[in-house]
């Protein structure tokens, strides 16, 4: 798991008046809307004696936001979506609120129905961004989200979205028999893209156009153009174009949300067939990649046999290995041994700028070729 990308925590309808508690990068968060409906996420412990901010008050009551403020329901300590503490109950009158009575802020991006967080530290200028849907809002396209959880390492999830050829074999009603097997002049080729945080992999079949990569660690997309047959008996030519985004729960889950856009059978009766469609290859795909082994895919090609059709995959290790050099790698098992004595914090901007905070950072390495395991 990685830091310093942007992640989903939740879809836009799920976040309404009251806070809400999610978890991502084995770390748990809070959002909730400020007084002007600005969605805001903050780290979950509290500054003062770690109470849940986003957790239930005594006797079932609701988590509680008063004057923009998330309120903790162990002593009432208020935090804006800036992470400041703005009120202590208990505090003394004229007493000033202690400098460290503040919690992780991160910043937040809500497009595609969906509310972004990047969980990192970096400055905005050096942020990768958000993954485009240029499809979004467009008249000749439909879009249908779609949202799946499996006990499955983020990166196996990623890699996934990105392999073409496990379709014909566990996807029958993808109709993509023989699509990729010896003597279907099957074409594939890792292109120079114009994604500086990503690759570009191109599949071309007798029916069947397909470009799939990747953007950042947990960003994937693929676009097919194909020609797809009719109830009539016809055929209709047209395009899928595939946007997933993956965020890690922990080291052993994954969510991922997958937008599925269409220029061809249009109307709600279809998006309804695409949405069963989607669940069933999910489902197809899930009873497979959750057996995987091991949990994650090796970075260093000792434990996969990688083929030609497979070159995007290797890219993508290669760039996770560079964002280990960068130290953005989570440090899972360091974090397992101190689970029950130390909450860590993913990192937020202003610890760039502002010491002394309550929270420790969460603990990141960098994996050498000779280790055996991976966060």
């Amino acid at each position: 798991m990685y830091i310093n990308f942007w992640y989903v925590l939740a879809e836009s309808r799920e976040l309404g008046r009251e806070p809400l508690k999610v978890k991502a990068l084995g770390q748990h968060f809070v959002l909730f809307r400020d007084d002007n409906g600005r969605a805001k996420c903050l780290a979950n412990v509290c500054a003062h004696r770690g109470g849940s901010l986003g957790g239930a008050w005594a006797g079932g009551g609701a988590p509680r936001i008063v004057d923009g403020c998330v309120v903790c329901p162990y002593h009432g300590w208020r935090y804006d979506g800036e992470g400041r503490c703005q009120k202590i109950p208990t505090l003394a009158a004229g007493a000033k609120i202690p400098s460290r009575a503040r919690v992780d802020a991160y910043p937040v991006e809500e497009r595609y129905g969906l509310i972004f967080s990047f969980l990192g530290d970096l400055p905005e200028n050096e942020r990768i961004p958000i993954l485009e849907i240029p499809e979004w809002g467009q008249d000749d396209w439909s879009i249908v989200t779609m949202v799946y959880e499996w006990q499955s390492s983020f990166d196996r999830v990623v890699e996934n979205v990105m392999d073409a050829t496990h379709a014909e074999f566990m996807h029958p009603s993808a109709s993509l028999e023989g699509q990729f097997q010896e003597g279907a002049n099957c074409d594939t080729e890792l292109l120079d893209g114009d994604d500086p945080w990503g690759n570009v992999f191109r599949i071309t079949s007798h029916s069947l156009t397909l470009l799939q990569g990747y953007h950042g660690a947990a960003q994937a997309w693929a676009k097919m153009h194909f020609q797809m047959p009719t109830s009539s008996g016809d055929t209709e030519t047209g395009d899928f174009h595939f946007c997933s985004y993956v965020t890690p729960i922990d080291k052993y889950s994954t969510k991922r949300y997958m937008l599925h856009a269409r220029n061809i059978a249009q109307g709600d009766g279809a998006d309804e067939e695409i949405r069963k469609t989607n669940l069933q290859f999910a489902w197809e795909d899930r009873v497979v990649v959750e057996e995987i082994q091991p949990v994650t895919p090796s970075l260093f090609d000792s434990t996969d046999l990688l083929l030609p059709e497979e070159k995007i995959m290797l890219a993508y290790r290669k760039s996770l290995q560079a964002w280990d050099r960068k130290g953005w790698r989570i440090d899972s098992e360091q974090v397992l041994r101190d689970q029950d004595e130390v909450v860590y914090a993913i990192p937020s901007p202003a610890r760039r700028t502002q010491k002394s905070w309550v929270l420790p950072r969460v603990p990141t390495r960098e994996i050498s070729s000779n280790s055996t395991t991976r966060s």
